[in-house]
């Protein structure tokens, strides 16, 4: 079964636009950096993303509505926020280091960090039409200035959100399936690490198209940013505590989703009518 993750992950790569580098700082620390990224409330729209990916897919044709309901019941114990939750603040508060966590909570509590926060959590509401939100942003992106457009270039480099969006979609695309294969019977398990190979084989085309991607979704989520503010931001991102918590909260989004995945993977054979997915 295919599920279209990618308009999830890059909502939350919008989001996760933080990171960290050598020791530990207290759970709670680190929960309160979630809460204050927006990570913590966005984790909780999760499932029902999934959910609705899931009920739209096409590889759904043959399932019955009895059958469909049932996969989205996995979906969403798989995806459960405090689940999420959990393992992303565990990986988080596993990497991330007193002084970036501080530097950090001092951005967002600044006036230009709160209002770039505020808008990365409110876009991403955007992005449940994923084809629209694209023409808009590219509409914004073809508008602005050489200037401007160098800018949206520089954060999306700082924040490495293509290559983290084709690493998420390559480990949770895998973890669904490392899940299916956990339960599988014998000699019925997907060839996982066959498949890996294919997709890291293509990972430089990938990271292409996701650069085009999250070039138009920052030239839609950051059009009220003006250009000296969004210097500004890249100018945290490319520092020494940005680039740790961008690095520390990608491989919490990853690691936690991932997990989800494998979650979702081992219930899917348990789903009436999905033996075959």
């Amino acid at each position: 079964m295919r599920i279209r993750i990618r308009n999830i992950l890059v909502c939350l790569a919008v989001l996760c636009l933080h990171s960290l580098a050598l020791a530990q700082v207290p759970a709670a620390t680190a929960e309160v950096l979630m809460r204050k990224s927006g990570v913590w409330d966005q984790l909780a729209d999760i499932a029902d993303q999934v959910k609705a990916s899931i009920s739209q897919s096409p590889s759904n044709a043959g399932l019955e509505p009895q059958d469909i309901k049932r996969l989205e019941q996995v979906a969403g114990e798989a995806f459960d926020a405090q689940r999420l939750r959990e393992d992303f603040l565990r990986v988080l508060s596993s990497q991330i280091t007193a002084a970036p966590c501080a530097q950090a909570l001092k951005w967002y509590g600044s006036p230009t960090g709160a209002k770039i926060t505020a808008l990365e959590i409110s876009s991403s509401t955007r992005f449940d039409d994923m084809n629209s939100a694209l023409t808009e942003g590219n509409r914004i992106l073809a508008q602005s200035s050489a200037k401007r457009q160098s800018l949206l270039s520089q954060t999306v480099k700082a924040t490495g959100a293509a290559q983290a969006l084709v690493t998420m979609q390559i480990n949770s695309t895998l973890a669904i399936l490392q899940g299916v294969a956990h339960v599988a019977p014998q000699g019925a398990a997907p060839q996982v690490e066959a498949l890996r190979r294919q997709m890291e084989a293509q990972r430089p085309q990938m990271e292409a198209a996701s650069m085009g991607i999250m070039l138009s979704t920052f030239a839609l989520t950051y059009q009220t940013v003006n250009d000296k503010a969004l210097q500004h931001y890249v100018g945290f991102l490319s520092s020494k505590s940005g680039v740790a918590l961008t690095a520390a909260m990608m491989d919490a989004l990853d690691k936690s989703l991932s997990a989800a995945a494998r979650r979702l993977g081992s219930g899917i054979p348990q789903a009436d009518g999905t033996t075959t997915l």
